[in-house]
């Protein structure tokens, strides 16, 4: 995995496109502060004054950008814009970022299990399609994020998916493979299995390099995803 610094993970080569930047930032921030995000959009090389910020609500609402700003209870953000900078953060919930080549088109979703749940993969894949991108051409890359290993669950989530990405636990509780889930939508979308990337980062188990909310709880930090256009 390139690293360019130890503050944050370099993630363009993945994309394999000159103009295209992706980082994803291991400092802590809040949902008001902007520092953070804006400290990493520039050291990727990004404009930071063209920041989208959402208001994250776990939820499954996608935007389509085309003016930087903040937005109210959205989890998924597009845009074809190169004056246009997203951002999401997280803390367990997988990072998604997308591309796609042709149309430039990218895309950042917020994706923990009420927007999975809720199919905010596919719908932001729908969402891309309908402004002039197209499957074949979409690239995802799932950021780090807390794994089956990690992810333990009650019924009252387990219910929510489908057994084949659920391993038993004590009890009545099971342990839910959410990047499976992801790559089964990602799949089922028409996403190429070969252009999805998944970085195979658990944020619980790594408590030296990540935050982790299933392991801090409220005292957690957060992480921050950012791409866009040079």
């Amino acid at each position: 995995m390139p690293v360019s610094n130890t503050s944050f993970l370099d993630l363009k080569s993945f994309f394999n496109h000159d103009n295209f930047r992706a980082g994803f930032f291991l400092g802590s921030s809040t949902y008001s502060c902007e520092k953070d995000r804006k400290q990493l959009a520039e050291q990727i090389g990004l404009n930071s004054e063209n920041l989208v910020i959402p208001k994250q609500a776990h939820g499954h609402k996608v935007q389509f950008c085309k003016a930087s700003g903040e937005l109210a209870d959205t989890d998924a953000i597009i845009s074809n814009s190169e004056n246009i900078v997203l951002s999401i953060q997280v803390a367990d919930c997988i990072p998604l970022f997308i591309l796609e080549k042709k149309s430039k088109i990218f895309g950042l979703v917020h994706a923990g299990w009420r927007g999975t749940a809720k199919r905010i993969v596919s719908k932001t894949i729908h969402e891309i399609n309908k402004h002039g991108g197209c499957q074949k051409d979409i690239m995802a890359l799932i950021g780090p994020s807390i794994k089956q290993c990690c992810f333990e669950i009650g019924p009252e989530v387990a219910d929510e998916f489908s057994n084949d990405f659920l391993v038993k636990g004590n009890g009545d509780r099971s342990f839910l493979d959410l990047q499976g889930v992801v790559k089964k939508e990602l799949m089922n979308a028409g996403i190429k299995i070969e252009n999805i990337i998944d970085l195979d980062e658990c944020t619980c188990c790594q408590p030296e390099k990540y935050y982790s909310y299933r392991r801090n709880g409220n005292r957690a930090g957060r992480m921050i995803a950012i791409c866009g256009w040079v």
